[in-house]
């Protein structure tokens, strides 16, 4: 069967540079799922894009349908003929509906008896015939968080559009949408090469063709010019751009052709905070800083731009003008929020609501410092102070100018007045890592105090906001709990804190009361199922089977670390040829267990050799496996619970559990329920999933 390249450019007004990465993934899936569901081959989709392009590429697209078989189940033998073989209406009616004579149709058996079925062979289409049809449905599908209209159009896009191509081979596929119908042309760049440019469907000749018109249409390439344009310019000043690939990522969507500068400011702005300065240049204008071999800021940033010019010095000028008035705003802010220690904005913070139900942020401080000394008085006794301190300045930069223009640096900004307020740099470091980790992958607090506020500060919004009944559902999550509860369960594992959940929900419900007072009496149940789901999304993304995190989590789900440690022992020993097989004998036990409430072995009952056997080895295994329990130390106990094996399957050989002497039975049943307890303590092996 022949082959042909497609090629679909949507040539849009600039689109969002949020809007890019994820519109590209998308166009990549939902052309793959209408091919595929159509039974169209290919060997690769690629998917190409600029803020004025979203670009698919389809190599070696098959060019007809294959034809394939259809098979069509009618009605019942017994209603589509009659006893002595003549079809009924309801017989006629489906050959008729299906365009074929009741000849054509068969009696075949199956499950549910038997049925008239048609078989049809249903031949292909041509895959050009059949693009017109996908193309348009596949573009319209593409999700934007926010779309608009334009003109008299009823497509609703993220911008926009204002060309199509479409190219099979060396055809057009034909469509139109918005008004805008298909052809050969491109555009090049907005302002070095505006006009239209005849493609081809070839790959490398479309990339090559646009990058002639001043459109680099591969964001690796755009990116890889980026990084050399904007090391050349920092070079011109004997400095290195600071690595941030944020920042990289979203001038690579900033522009088609990117080309940089090397600008400077007054040195007089160096003695601003650094994470200050980085912020001005980064926040609104997208610069680079510059940094000395030291990695310490200099006096100057890199800007990049979606042109060419012929006179740099005139653009870089353009440039420092506007870095000026941002960094004298921010010199007059930092020393207008100076003017006062940190402590002195608090009060102001009873003005400033944080949820309507559940109070000021105020509230909230008084909240999370009781939240944060309950955690402190189990797990950091000597930090107490510090801890309770940090809380009660934590919020207090909210109020600051700084803050106020560049909210990105609340709790850093925090951190600095603090310092330069006199606070210790325990209390400013708890102050900046309390918003830690600010994305689900991000840095994690450095210090036990700032990771116990970081929990308290967390599980108090967490709590409120489940409490008020918006808890996150699909994909809407206005409070970001899903984020935060990711940062608690990751703070807990890092730093390998042991404690009570449902005791500090608890505690946080309380705390909440002094807000509204009919807090649910399952809230606790609602927090813990929350916090629950985000483990397993985290551990399964990580690669650990949900069997497994099925089987530590259905025990208990309390102490996260706990649960961390037995969920880690059986991914680690379930490799071990032993485990399967017992998981099916534990299997076995529970369903035998099912009502019963458990007991105590009675050794005098004990009447056949194989459970005599086993309860002699139960009892070994016990006090070894106790040692390793208190140690958690799952995986040695676990190890060691896997030589019970060879006498638990002798006893399932040789031994009847559900005799008719009830005291052995429930002796026997003892026995099971024992050693069912000791897996139990680290997981649920009923719920592992065996293969074959």
């Amino acid at each position: 069967m022949n082959t042909r390249n497609l090629l679909l450019e949507i040539g849009t007004e600039e689109i969002p540079v949020a809007f890019i990465p994820d519109a590209l993934d998308n166009l990549g899936l939902l052309a793959r799922e209408k091919l595929d569901r159509e039974h169209l081959t290919y060997e690769d989709v690629l998917t190409l894009g600029t803020p004025r392009r979203l670009v698919l590429f389809v190599r070696d697209l098959q060019d007809r349908q294959p034809d394939r078989e259809e098979v069509i189940t009618g009605p019942p033998a017994k209603l589509a003929f009659s006893s002595d073989g003549k079809p009924t209406k309801a017989g006629e009616g489906f050959a008729r509906n299906h365009g074929v004579r009741v000849e054509d149709l068969h009696v075949e058996d199956s499950e549910k008896g038997l049925y008239i079925v048609l078989h049809r062979i249903v031949h292909g289409r041509d895959t050009g015939e059949l693009l017109s049809e996908i193309l348009p449905m596949v573009i319209t599908a593409i999700p934007f968080s926010k779309t608009m209209r334009w003109g008299t159009e009823n497509l609703r896009f993220a911008r926009p559009i204002r060309w199509l191509v479409a190219l099979y081979g060396k055809d057009i596929v034909p469509f139109s949408l918005a008004g805008v119908k298909t052809g050969f042309e491109s555009r090049g760049h907005r302002f070095m090469a505006p006009g239209p440019i005849r493609i081809s469907s070839d790959l490398e000749s479309y990339i090559k063709a646009l990058e002639r018109a001043f459109v680099l249409v591969d964001p690796s390439a755009r990116r890889n010019r980026l990084l050399q344009e904007s090391q050349n310019a920092a070079a011109f000043v004997r400095g290195n751009v600071l690595s941030d690939n944020e920042l990289v990522d979203i001038n690579t969507y900033l522009t088609e052709f990117p080309s940089a500068v090397c600008g400077s400011f007054d040195k007089r702005f160096l003695a601003l905070p650094r994470d200050v300065l980085i912020t001005c240049m980064r926040e609104h204008q997208k610069y680079f800083a510059v940094v000395d071999d030291k990695g310490d800021l200099m006096p100057h940033f890199v800007a990049v731009n979606n042109t060419r010019s012929p006179r740099p010095e005139l653009i870089c000028k353009g440039h420092e003008r506007v870095i000026r008035a941002r960094l004298s705003d921010a010199d007059f802010f930092f020393k207008e929020d100076l003017k006062r220690p940190l402590e002195e904005f608090i009060p102001g913070l009873s003005g400033m609501i944080f949820h309507q139900r559940i109070g000021t942020v105020l509230d909230k401080i008084h909240r999370v410092k009781a939240l944060a000394r309950y955690l402190a008085e189990q797990l950091a006794k000597d930090n107490i102070s510090v801890i309770e301190r940090a809380a009660w300045l934590c919020k207090a930069d909210l109020l600051t100018e700084m803050v106020g223009e560049f909210p990105s640096l609340q709790g850093i900004i925090g951190r600095e007045y603090a310092l330069l307020s006199g606070e210790s740099r325990e209390v400013a470091d708890a102050i900046e890592e309390h918003y830690m980790p600010v994305r689900s992958d991000g840095k994690l607090p450095g210090s036990l105090s700032g990771a116990l506020l970081s929990i308290a500060d967390k599980m108090d919004t967490i709590c409120g906001t489940i409490a008020i009944g918006l808890k996150p559902s699909g994909t809407a999550d206005p409070y970001g709990l899903r984020r935060l509860a990711l940062g608690v369960l990751h703070i807990i594992e890092e730093r390998s804190l042991s404690f009570s959940l449902k005791a500090l929900i608890a505690e946080a419900s309380h705390r909440l009361e002094n807000q509204f007072s009919d807090i649910s009496k399952g809230l606790t149940g609602d927090v813990i199922t929350f916090l629950k789901r985000r483990f397993f999304y985290d551990f399964t993304a990580r690669g650990i089977d949900h069997d497994l995190v099925e089987a530590a989590t259905r025990v208990e789900f309390d102490d996260v670390q706990d649960c961390v440690l037995r969920l880690k022992a059986l991914a680690s020993v379930r490799s071990m040829p032993e485990f399967e097989p017992l998981s099916i004998a534990f299997k076995r036990v529970m369903n035998i267990l099912k009502g019963f409430e458990g007991g105590t072995v009675n050794p005098s009952l004990l009447e056949e050799m194989e459970e005599k056997a086993l309860y002699e080895v139960y009892i070994s295994v016990e006090k070894k496996v106790g040692v390793f329990f208190q140690g958690r130390e799952y995986e040695q106990a676990l190890v060691t619970l896997l030589s019970l094996k060879p006498q638990v399957d002798s006893f399932f050989d040789h031994v009847m559990v559900m005799t008719d002497n009830l005291d052995v039975r429930a002796n026997r049943l003892a026995l099971l329920w024992s050693i069912a307890c000791l897996f139990s303590r680290i997981g649920d092996l009923s719920a592992i999933n065996i293969t074959g």
